[in-house]
């Protein structure tokens, strides 16, 4: 098994641009890598982003006065802004918790997470993914069924079932079709659990947010090189949330929805690249990966908007 190495490798095989950017997500890795351009381009997006940690981008949103982003509003008097990502990082909040807290959190839940795991605790494994959901805010007993669902059924070989994801995920050459919404079953809820129950920590938490704020900078490194649609690595077209505001696309570049019949399947690879990617990214800078995802996390949030509205 091959868990990604250093130098980090991209894989996936090319494929034609005459039908839906759809299909490029369909291919999940099957022991092909990606052209030596592909590589390169990977590799130059990789220094960009590296780039954007220290720079002076700005970006900025409104952020609602009512509902469950009221608190957030009302302290930074309902608007967000950030000049480049390390102070997009700067300024983290969830929950009302900054990013140090909310990263001690995240370290005591992997460590238990982990524990239970190699204990094979079956009840502490299901009770622990049930607190990283709460964490996550991502506990709705509605909205979450089928998490809570898949949960209650596999609880008896829970740790197992959560070992393979992980290792399917890191392992480069591992096809994907596990991931069938069965056996296992990926979202933007169970892509908490899965990286926090990675003993290394090279998973990312791959949500909406996530996936925008990577599709906002594929879109702007594109942009400022001239790269068409048809001359972009499809390790690059991140797949995007439905949510309008999450949708970080322009004339020149569209990313794939994250959703559709093989939508485990996509998120498991997007999980897959993105961690890859971030690992890269992390290195450029001398920043952690976690606080690259915070970064990316908070930038995510709306990137339909003008930076200067």
């Amino acid at each position: 098994m091959r868990i990604m190495a250093e130098p980090l490798r991209f894989v996936g095989p090319r494929r034609p641009r005459n039908g839906p950017v759809w299909r490029a997500h369909d291919a999940v890795a099957s022991g092909a890598h990606a052209s030596s351009h592909n590589q390169k381009q990977i590799r130059d997006f990789c220094q960009f982003l590296a780039r954007e940690w220290v720079g002076n981008r700005p970006h900025s949103y409104a952020i609602p006065s009512r509902g469950k982003s009221s608190a957030w509003s009302r302290a930074v008097d309902g608007k967000w802004m950030a000049v480049g990502l390390a102070d997009a990082a700067s300024k983290y909040a969830r929950s009302g918790k900054g990013f140090s807290e909310n990263k001690a959190e995240l370290d005591r839940l992997a460590a238990d997470l982990q524990s239970a795991i190699y204990r094979n605790s079956s009840s502490d494994v299901c009770y622990i993914s049930r607190a990283i959901m709460h964490w996550g805010g991502v506990d709705n007993k509605h909205r979450q069924k089928r998490t809570f669902e898949w949960i209650e059924r596999n609880a008896d070989e829970i740790s197992y079932k959560l070992s393979s994801a992980v290792n399917l995920i890191k392992d480069e050459w591992a096809p994907l079709d596990s991931f069938d919404g069965v056996d296992l079953i990926m979202n933007s809820t169970m892509t908490k659990i899965v990286s926090l129950a990675d003993p290394e920590q090279k998973l990312v938490i791959y949500d909406g947010r996530i996936g925008g704020a990577l599709g906002f900078f594929v879109a702007r490194f594109a942009e400022e090189r001239e790269i068409h649609q048809y001359d972009l690595a499809d390790q690059l077209l991140f797949a995007r949330d439905r949510e309008t505001k999450r949708s970080p696309e322009t004339k020149r570049i569209h990313f794939p929805v994250l959703f559709g019949q093989a939508r485990d399947r996509c998120h498991a690879l997007m999980v897959r690249w993105a961690s890859q990617l971030i690992w890269q990214v992390a290195k450029e800078c001398q920043a952690s990966p976690r606080e690259i995802e915070a970064a990316l996390f908070m930038w995510g949030y709306n990137v339909a908007e003008k930076p200067d509205k």
